[in-house]
């Protein structure tokens, strides 16, 4: 039953977008005074017809969108060309209102369908450059392992008592990584690890288990699963304060005092001058807490003076070290300049370092409150000799991405943002796919036609009304795109030919455009069948 509620929703979500797409065209010919032969509800051949004014209303046989036949819009016969209210012989204003109205009105549906998401509260759409920021923020939560979406029935999985939303974290004493899940359904022979709430299990499929059951694939379906860039503790020195803290060697970091890290060099800057700090570690399929108390590491250095200045006259040096002002312990130059400041009128007490000797000098500041040199901080990494780390991608699934609500102006605002992010990316998507395809023969995996539209539709119907106003959207907008970029046979193609004509100054031949956009015809449909080929082989072969 649920397969038939999705086959009908799918049908009407295309219909929807074709049919307001031709709407488009339909309203600016009218609008134009071109004259509109037929309105067609789905594609012939015709059900019956029915003639108001000029126009025939038609119910057709194959129930997908629907079409508007334009009085001499691909004809180039030169008796249709010339007669006034064809579509050959309008101005170049309205031409282009026409071809590009069907675009307009659907970016018009996916602004207002994404509109009403965030108004009530909707997932948000995620562009790959932004997911360090979803995650840092909070609004997406991830969990390191696998999380099991489903078990494949008469499975090894199964067999051994896998479930599903089970968190798969270990494979024969490791974390799960990258190899796993290259490798997840052809070589299931190992023991795992899983969680199942505050349950820790342990299963064991073995060579003899293989030979028995016939099996020969583990048989789980991966949620939404990601090799995340996290750092990883190479070496801890059992006699420094790392180790005595309960630092360990392989420990994962997932966080310094509340802040994400996923690469070194950010590690790095978290910890400069900072104690103590608060590691949040993944060990053994578990997230804990690790409080490290370290020295001081952060010291206030000269790195110029100025001549003639208060310090020049009291003998200070570049790269002279500043411990310490009036017997106040100094690592921060923000705080030692706004001190100088409110201190402008007295004589202050310095304590220097030069080259491992401590010198002390009495500095009044000058009539501007600043006794005249450059300020930088000093790095000292002695601390951080006992630990070592390096980068690693740990396999995380998404355990959770929070909705966002506005009120309904920010929510027009943020629509609008949104799509104009989600068009760079399907035509940035869609010139790699091209590009691919003519490189490599084969279509990338995030690619998909009506096939696996269809399978993602039933995905969302199962999902709920809000996820699938936002695929409808995400959908409309998809077409929208595609539709406006110059390819022969699409509605970019037509504007691409009058903007053309607008720089020539001279109409290009009716009949060489009518083939162009014949020949681009083929080459779209071509497309859709070599994706649809690509969605049914993977739909035979169980890929997700």
């Amino acid at each position: 039953m649920s397969y038939l509620i999705t086959a009908i929703v799918f049908i009407v979500i295309f219909s929807v977008l074709i049919l307001i797409h031709e709407l488009g065209h339909f309203w600016a010919a009218k609008r134009s005074g071109i004259k509109v032969e037929e309105f067609g509800l789905g594609l012939p051949p015709r059900i019956f017809g029915k003639k108001i004014g000029e126009t025939i209303y038609s119910l057709n046989w194959i129930p997908f969108g629907g079409f508007v036949r334009l009085f001499g819009e691909d004809s180039y016969d030169p008796g249709v060309i010339k007669k006034k209210r064809s579509f050959a012989a309008a101005s170049v204003r309205n031409r282009f209102k026409v071809a590009f109205a069907g675009v307009f009105m659907n970016f018009f549906l996916a602004w207002l369908l994404l509109t009403i998401g965030f108004s009530v509260g909707m997932k948000p759409l995620i562009a790959p450059d932004e997911v360090f920021d979803y995650v840092s923020s909070g609004q997406v939560q991830l969990v390191e392992g696998i999380k099991i979406k489903d078990i494949v029935q008469d499975s090894l999985a199964q067999y051994v008592g896998m479930k599903k939303d089970d968190l798969l974290y270990s494979l024969n004493g490791k974390n799960v990584g990258e190899e796993f899940l290259m490798r997840v359904n052809t070589d299931p022979v190992g023991v795992y690890k899983v969680k199942r709430g505050n349950e820790v299990l342990s299963y064991e499929v073995t060579n003899e288990m293989v030979s028995k059951t016939g099996l020969h694939t583990l048989g789980i379906v991966l949620g939404d699963t990601t090799a995340f860039p996290r750092v990883e503790v190479f070496k801890v020195d059992q006699t420094g304060p790392h180790y005595s803290y309960g630092l360990r060697d392989g420990d994962i970091i997932l966080s310094v005092n509340g802040k994400q890290v996923y690469y070194v060099n950010e590690f790095e800057s978290f910890v400069r001058g900072v104690s103590p700090l608060e590691y949040e570690i993944y060990r053994n399929g578990e997230r804990q807490k690790v409080i490290v108390e370290v020295p001081q590491t952060r010291k206030v250095i000269v790195s110029d003076v100025l001549a003639g200045s208060p310090a020049s006259k009291a003998g200070i040096k570049p790269r002279d070290v500043i411990l310490s002002v009036n017997g106040t312990n100094v690592t921060d130059s923000l705080v030692l300049i706004k001190y100088v400041s409110e201190h402008a009128t007295e004589n202050i007490a310095y304590a220097i370092e030069r080259d491992g000797v401590k010198l002390f000098f009495e500095i009044k500041p000058g009539e501007d409150k600043k006794i005249g040199v450059l300020l930088s901080e000093l790095m000292n990494y002695k601390s951080f000799q006992d630990v070592s780390f390096y980068n690693v991608n740990v396999v995380s699934s998404v355990s959770e991405v929070k909705d966002e609500k506005y009120p309904i102006k920010q929510a027009l605002y943020k629509s609008f943002t949104e799509m104009v992010k989600i068009s760079k990316l399907t035509a940035s998507s869609f010139g790699s796919f091209v590009s691919g395809l003519a490189t490599t023969g084969k279509v990338p995996d995030g690619v998909s036609g009506p096939v696996g539209i269809a399978r993602m539709t039933h995905t969302f119907v199962q999902e709920g009304a809000i996820p699938l106003i936002r695929f409808v959207a995400v959908l409309s907008l998809s077409l929208a795109v595609i539709n406006v970029l110059p390819l022969p046979g699409l509605d970019g193609g037509r504007i691409f030919f009058i903007i053309a004509e607008v720089v020539l100054g001279r109409r290009i031949s009716r009949k060489i455009e009518s083939r162009i956009h014949i020949f681009g015809y083929f080459l779209i449909l071509l497309l859709i069948f070599v994706v649809t080929y690509s969605d049914i082989v993977r739909l035979i072969h169980g890929v997700q």
